[in-house]
């Protein structure tokens, strides 16, 4: 029996005997290099860091931001109460008498488990955060309050301003996220997180492609679940105790496999106290943030959160919709009008490209984009592309021929589909009704032929973005987009609609899967 060699991925194949030596073999990688069979990418001027020095540094940066946000707010109370006491000359008084609301905070959060799953999570998100952040946040004013009250009581101190505290509470909430944001851009800027998939097949290339667009992540190489070394892999799961020495990984991404074995699962545990290990669940298409874990006599079950869309989430959807809507077109509409000048001026034709798109209920309507193209380009039909074709692993730039399309773009519009300010006026349609703000991908008609499960994409508005944006846009397969529109419909939640605007922009700024 044979396996590939890793480090000539598909040139020829070694002996069995030789598998022993693929841990060695993988150290020829760069450390911090690129590879171009593992699609690694370079980040030698980044350094690592681990759980303890990220914990201290989280621990920092709050207790910073709540020394920051206490004055803060005492002037905000200052301008908004008639009150004596909450005057800005009685500033440094009140920030004595308040002291204790800093180290309240850090100690709630502490004691809520922040600091010890924020290592855990591998994209962390500020707004995913904001539930458990207000909580702690609460519970560290009432730990203030309580405190203060009992120093008052026993020693005489003066008794702490519950008004001043509430307010606290409020500004901290924002300045500590907006603290997270700003610390977490430089760590991502200056450390890295070094990753190692585990699988092989789709699952295996969809995690991987995400990790290789997550600027705080490293894609250092793939190993194999199996006796088999496949090409691309640099070694099997009993390699990983070495490979993970060899080559520093901090993080193993297990792809669900029909190959596990008692030795895998072994190897696992022992890897558990020194790597971080998370794992894709089979049947991962069903699952979203709504499923639940539980257990039964011991046995943990993951509980698939059944789709709904009432009524009133309807309503409370389309509400939103019209809200934001006309909030962002008035906002931006001496944007609106400098970009309709540059589209203007950058080639002749029409300031606006039109599109028949399929919306809810499969409705055809017109949408709605500022021209990025000349009018020879755009007069070009589109080649018919169903979602049902053999090729439903391609990435969707491939299957529409994005790159070729470059030569047709205008310099202003390829400017406008790097930061998406080519979709402003879907807000327009957003406002008549033919459109929402998140949503699935609003497709073509040749597009358009899904079945069974997949149809229910048109139970909803598609969105001017929507989860397939904020995963990979145009570096996705159908076959990912079907699969993603399918999942935000089962699981909509407003709160889900807010989280995916709340990561819109970055994707725009990092261009992430734009063409």
């Amino acid at each position: 029996m044979s396996i590939t060699d890793p480090k000539v991925a598909g040139s020829r194949t070694v002996d069995r005997t030789e598998a022993a030596d693929a841990p060695k073999r993988a150290t020829a990688l760069p450390p911090l290099g690129h590879d171009e069979s593992n699609g690694t990418h370079a980040v030698s001027f980044r350094h690592t860091i681990g759980d303890r020095d990220l914990t201290l540094i989280q621990i920092s940066c709050d207790f910073v931001c709540v020394c920051i946000a206490l004055p803060l707010s005492l002037l905000v109370l200052s301008r908004l109460s008639p009150a004596s006491v909450n005057s800005s000359g009685k500033l440094l008084t009140n920030m004595e008498v308040d002291s204790l609301f800093p180290v309240a905070v850090v100690l709630a959060l502490a004691l809520g488990g922040v600091y010890r799953v924020a290592h855990r999570r591998l994209q962390p998100s500020a707004f995913l955060e904001l539930r458990e952040l207000s909580f702690c946040v609460g519970c560290g004013c009432v730990l203030a309050l309580a405190i203060g009250e009992f120093l008052h009581s026993t020693f005489g101190t003066v008794e702490p301003n519950a008004t001043q505290l509430v307010m606290a509470v409020i500004v901290t909430i924002g300045v500590i996220t907006v603290g997270h944001v700003v610390m977490r851009f430089f760590l991502r800027t200056l450390t890295t997180t070094r990753v190692l998939v585990v699988g092989s097949g789709t699952t295996a290339d969809r995690i991987m492609l995400s990790v290789r667009q997550e600027p705080a992540l490293t894609l250092v190489g793939r190993a194999v679940d199996g006796d088999m070394v496949d090409a691309g892999a640099i070694g099997r799961v009993n390699d990983l105790p070495e490979l993970c020495r060899q080559l520093r990984i901090h993080r193993i991404l297990v792809a669900a496999s029909e190959h596990s074995s008692p030795e895998s699962l072994d190897i696992y545990r022992r890897l558990q106290n020194s790597v971080h290990i998370a794992i894709v669940p089979r049947y991962y298409e069903l699952i979203s943030w709504r499923s639940r874990l539980t257990d039964l006599s011991g046995t943990p079950l993951l509980e698939i959160a059944q789709p709904h869309l009432s009524a009133w989430d309807k309503f409370s959807k389309r509400a939103f919709d019209l809200c934001v809507s006309v909030a962002v077109l008035i906002a931006v509409s001496p944007v609106f009008l400098v970009v309709a000048i540059g589209v203007k001026l950058s080639s002749p034709g029409p300031v606006f490209f039109r599109q028949v798109r399929l919306g809810r209920s499969a409705e055809p309507f017109p949408v709605t984009k500022f021209r990025s193209m000349t009018m020879d380009a755009e007069s070009t039909p589109v080649g018919e592309v169903s979602l049902e074709r053999d090729d439903s692993d391609l990435p969707l730039h491939e299957l529409h021929k994005k790159k070729g399309e470059t030569g047709r773009i205008t310099h202003f519009g390829a400017f406008l589909r790097r930061t998406g300010l080519d979709e402003i006026p879907q807000f327009i349609n957003v406002f008549k009704g033919d459109m929402s703000i998140v949503g699935p991908r609003p497709l073509v008609p040749n597009e358009s032929s899904v079945e069974g499960w997949a149809t229910r994409r048109f139970e909803v508005r598609p969105g001017i973005t929507g989860l397939w944006q904020v995963s990979g846009r145009n570096d996705l397969t159908r076959r990912d987009l079907v699969q993603l529109d399918h999942l935000y419909v089962a699981s909509w939640s407003l709160w889900w609609d807010l989280k995916i605007i709340f990561e819109t922009p970055m994707t725009m700024i990092r261009g992430t899967g734009a063409y």
